[in-house]
């Protein structure tokens, strides 16, 4: 039995469509997931299902009249900017608040003074004090921490009623969703199972359709050929018959054998097989900057706070990055990240302690760039003001982002997060940087542009710092990572996989929670591990074999898969020994 229909749902803003002919139901129960490229209507499909919005064709029908818990996208959460969680919440429902980790000293503080996660903290116990039975969320994970994401996935496992969610989260949807909706070209397709069941279907369906595709143009091809033939050669013979009743007859024959194909041929061409469609690959390339540096910023004791008396956000933090080092700033929400982040590009100054910040190189701070796009202006405009190229260049970049020629001449304001975010990226790509800060770079990227920044981060030459809590990301695009918490930092040299692991272990109180390459030592912050001399010389010959071997298969390489491997396995192995001489 159906929850909900949606039968021939449609709807069009100023006469650009959005969604044509949408079908689909849902059970109850049952986990969908939402996905699509930013802008292909997966909110506008959200705000139709919960009746913000009426279709402009088509119906949507409810079982029974449901009670919606609705999670609105982040940018929409504006209308409650100046009331306290608890005057949102009632103070009889104000439990909810702390069951999703809002600290009580902020209950009765304005939304505005709200982090972004503690403002997605807020929408969610929004959501759930209503005792919903089914729970509609765009984009919830975005600017959670780790640990709240991990929550989040308990909380709607153990949860009784029916969700829908609009997320990139891959990780997310694999963890949590039992259905996959695909919103592509206006139209929608659904896949039993998480994320990872959806791409094994999704490149079956694609197998399929291309192998039935080329089965029916082979045909097509061969008919038209046959057709044009006999075509040819009745024209030939009912010329040279002349009066020849015999050979007339003859030719007769042959052009009913020759319409007979000809309708055999149309017949062909009205049941023609859809297409496989090619995805454009969203390409993101950050130049490299021309400094060469052995430190790109380094700090001793850095402590910083907001204000005389007020808690410190940062304390005695150590730490030196190298060119090439891709670090990962994670800790949970309100630890002093985005804090982090500011001090290296120059927006605060330290309270103790120095930070040194090598002036000779270029810093990418993409923060700074969405804050100075001019909504008002249309994305072209906006890259070739920030960039000094003229429009049809900026134009051509933003269509390799994946922006639409439609939507790049939109004024900002009209786009999504994530389709702002792109015009940010395509701003930063055009200059030459020795240092990239990102400060949830991935947040609203739909997953192909998601992809493109993992590619871009690790094909990067430079350094880059990347506040997330987008796992894939780290876990694919980071060599280091640095664990903020209580104004401590650590810094851990090895995978993401490896710092859950020892950051679980920590929290547990086993023994082995100070392994794994990271010092806690309180007093002075957190330090990589050193290696001791022998082993260093060991690991830099190792290095610089592993790079001459690298050198060799590249000049081999005929594949243009095999080189971008290759080339992203040489930066990390030159990365890698760039740090260890750095740490000399």
């Amino acid at each position: 039995m159906a929850l909900l229909w949606l039968c021939n749902v449609s709807i069009s803003f100023q006469g650009v469509p959005v969604l044509e002919d949408v079908n689909a139901y849902v059970s109850p129960g049952a986990r969908v997931g939402i996905i699509g490229p930013n802008g292909c209507g997966k909110s506008t499909l959200l705000r139709i299902i919960t009746g913000d919005i009426k279709p402009g064709r088509g119906v949507v029908e409810w079982a029974k009249t449901p009670n919606i818990g609705y999670v609105p996208p982040q940018e929409d959460a504006g209308v409650f900017q100046q009331k306290t969680p608890l005057d949102l919440i009632s103070p009889e429902r104000a439990g909810a608040l702390g069951r999703f980790g809002l600290p009580s000293r902020l209950w009765d503080k304005p939304a505005a003074a709200l982090s972004g996660g503690e403002l997605t903290r807020l929408r969610l116990a929004l959501a759930f004090s209503k005792n919903p039975d089914v729970l509609v969320l765009d984009e919830p994970t975005n600017h959670l921490d780790i640990h709240g994401i991990q929550q989040l996935e308990a909380m709607l496992k153990e949860f009784p009623g029916t969700v829908l969610v609009v997320s990139h989260d891959r990780y997310f949807l694999d963890s949590v969703c039992s259905e996959i909706w695909l919103i592509e070209n206006c139209n929608l397709r659904t896949y039993k199972g998480n994320y990872s069941a959806y791409l094994q279907a999704r490149q079956a369906e694609q197998t399929h359709m291309a192998r039935e595709y080329a089965k029916w143009q082979t045909a097509v091809d061969r008919l038209a050929v046959e057709v044009r033939a006999r075509q040819q050669w009745y024209d030939r013979a009912h010329k040279a018959a002349g009066t020849n009743d015999y050979l007339r007859r003859r030719a007769k024959k042959h052009a009913t054998q020759f319409k007979a194909k000809q309708r055999r041929l149309d017949k062909l061409l009205d049941q023609k097989p859809e297409k496989p469609r090619k995805l454009k690959p969203v390409t993101i390339k950050f130049q490299e900057g021309s400094h060469r540096t052995k430190t790109i910023l380094r700090a001793r004791d850095l402590c910083f706070r907001y204000a005389p008396g007020a808690p410190q956000v940062i304390k005695d933090a150590c730490f030196s990055v190298s060119p090439g080092e891709k670090i990962a700033l994670v800790g949970p929400n309100g630890s002093g990240k985005t804090t982090m982040i500011r001090l290296f590009a120059g927006e605060l100054q330290p309270e103790a302690g120095s930070l040194w910040v090598n002036p000779n190189i270029r810093v990418g701070y993409l923060a700074q760039m969405l804050e100075h796009l001019d909504l008002s202006r249309s994305a072209a405009d906006n890259v070739s003001t920030h960039t000094g190229r003229p429009i049809p260049e900026a134009r051509h970049l933003l269509g390799y982002l994946g922006v639409s020629k439609h939507t790049q001449m939109l004024p900002l304001g009209k786009l999504s997060m994530g389709q702002r975010t792109k015009v940010a990226l395509a701003c930063l790509t055009f200059a030459p940087y020795d240092l990239l800060l990102m400060d949830e770079p991935t947040n609203h990227l739909d997953l192909i542009a998601r992809e493109a920044v993992e590619a871009a981060v690790r094909a990067f030459p430079g350094a880059a710092i990347i506040a997330s809590h987008d796992r894939y990301l780290v876990d694919k695009s980071c060599t280091s990572i640095w664990y903020l918490e209580q104004g401590k930092l650590h810094v851990y040299g090895g995978s993401f996989a490896e710092f859950t692991r020892w950051l679980e272990s920590r929290k547990s109180g086993r023994p082995d929670g100070a392994a794994g390459g990271v010092d806690t030592d309180e007093a002075g912050g957190g330090h990589a591990r050193r290696e001791p001399p022998g082993d260093r010389k060991a690991m830099e010959l190792a290095l610089k074999t592993r790079l001459a071997y690298i050198a060799s298969q590249l000049a081999l390489a005929d594949d243009a898969r095999d080189k971008l491997r290759l080339e992203t396995e040489y930066q990390e192995a030159l990365a890698q020994l760039r740090r260890l001489e750095a740490s000399r």
